[in-house]
């Protein structure tokens, strides 16, 4: 009886009329229920969090550090922070024995790179002391600190020490905007003046050498600098880059330079896939990370990148027969 029931049940939602009167009075509660389930997720924090990963392993962000990122992951699961990005990261975690970390905040990328991949090594560096108390905190909580070097100092296209203009927070959290840019809204808005250790990667690289397939840089407009000081180690080991460009009035023509003389191609990451651009220029609201690849297609649009990783690979085996 009760199967009969449903099967009328599931027959006559698909009735023309029925349908129509059901979705048609159903449609408002659901937006009303859509604006309130993202009314909580707006106003209540998750801190601390912990998630499964595909692969059966946890990953957890402990309390009091990366508050915003653990609310994200508690409400959307793994893709709640930056999915376009942590998807094309996840992608490389899989396939690389080392990833460089720069800017690495709480540590979301570098614990998950660790457990995603075992034998992948991570080098995270976060140079604000409160910021990097809370990524040893997470490598510690993970147990991945025998493949995850946590190192306080911020990669600069010079070494020594810097001036590092860190905004006030509204939350317990630290602010995450922090940038060694004197010319930026930071320095005009900052509430803290820091004066940290500054290190070219190039010169932290020759005294722990490492060869590099992936480097992720989210540094606030300071990745020009970035990838000036680590120059050589691109040349050499022909890494792929995640980096964050924010969109600014210079149109981050250094950057653009920079990346051209290292014969890299700027690969847009968007929902639709990866586009290929010849610059930064391009109008990016919501999406502003770019993948900076060694080797490229004369596709538009990559939405595989295994073909970019096979490429690579190509020319590796090139290089060392």
């Amino acid at each position: 009886m009760a199967d009969g029931l449903k099967k009328f049940l599931k027959r006559g939602r698909d009735n023309y009329y029925f349908s129509r009167l059901l979705a048609s009075s159903l449609r408002p509660l659901r937006f009303i229920a859509s604006r309130v389930a993202l009314r909580i997720e707006q106003r209540v924090r998750k801190n601390g969090v912990t998630i499964l990963l595909p692969n059966g392993k946890n990953l957890s962000i402990a309390k009091n550090t990366g508050i915003g990122i653990a609310s994200l992951l508690f409400w959307h699961g793994l893709d709640g922070h930056e999915p376009e990005t942590s998807r094309t990261l996840r992608f490389f975690f899989e396939r690389a024995n080392h990833f460089i970390d720069v800017g690495a905040n709480c540590g979301l990328y570098s614990v998950m790179a660790a457990l995603w991949n075992p034998n992948l090594t991570v080098v995270s560096f976060e140079p604000v002391p409160q910021i990097f108390s809370g990524l040893v905190q997470n490598v510690l909580l993970n147990k991945v600190d025998g493949r995850v070097r946590c190192e306080n100092v911020a990669l600069s296209s010079r070494s020594g020490t810097s001036t590092l203009f860190l905004p006030d927070s509204e939350d317990l959290d630290i602010e995450s905007t922090g940038t060694l840019v004197t010319d930026s809204w930071q320095s005009r808005k900052a509430s803290s003046i820091l004066e940290v250790n500054t290190i070219r990667f190039d010169e932290y690289e020759a005294r722990h050498p490492i060869r590099v397939d992936l480097i992720k840089i989210d540094v606030e407009d300071f990745e020009a600098d970035v990838l000036e000081g680590m120059q050589e180690t691109i040349r050499r080991d022909r890494p792929f880059i995640v980096c964050e460009v924010l969109p600014r009035a210079h149109n981050n023509e250094r950057t653009r330079k920079i990346v051209e003389a290292l014969h890299y191609q700027p690969y847009w990451i968007t929902p639709v896939g990866c586009i290929r651009v010849s610059g930064f220029e391009c109008t990016r609201s919501h999406f502003t990370d770019f993948l900076l690849s060694p080797v490229s297609t004369s596709d538009i649009v990559l939405d595989n990148l295994d073909v970019l990783w096979d490429l690579r690979s190509a020319g590796e085996n090139r290089r060392t027969a």
